[in-house]
């Protein structure tokens, strides 16, 4: 059976924004969510500025275009705004702006699971650096 993607589904995923990576460093916050054999990995970086606001993001996805959609869709929401409102992204939020189908949510909570491995990594850089 096909699968019939909102708009801004398709938009995100055959032309994906902040696709890439980031060396490592003290001001960038990586999260990993998935795996490759249950069908979705998804890769999450967050550059936060001293003032604590995400000045950059990109994703990596390896998965279906839910999944890609839904680290586009992520990576891009994220840039400009702060850490807290970063730690207040749900899997609904993703849902509901690329109006995902039931059968999808699966890539929503892994997309939600890569925001919050990549707050905590950035957080425990801070400890560590402080």
């Amino acid at each position: 059976m096909r699968m019939v993607y909102s708009d801004l589904l398709a938009e995100h995923f055959e032309r994906p924004r902040r696709v890439g990576q980031f060396t490592d460093a003290t001001d960038i916050g990586t999260g990993v969510a998935g795996s490759r054999e249950t069908g979705g990995l998804l890769r999450l970086q967050l550059r936060v500025d001293p003032n604590g606001y995400v000045s950059d993001a990109c994703f990596k996805a390896f998965g279906p275009p839910a999944l890609i959609a839904a680290g586009s869709w992520l990576a891009e929401s994220l840039v400009g705004g702060s850490m807290e409102r970063a730690e207040t992204i749900a899997h609904s939020d993703i849902v509901s702006a690329l109006e995902l189908p039931p059968v999808r949510l699966h890539y929503a909570l892994l997309a939600e699971d890569a925001v919050r491995a990549a707050i905590q990594d950035y957080k425990d850089k801070q400890k560590v650096y402080a």
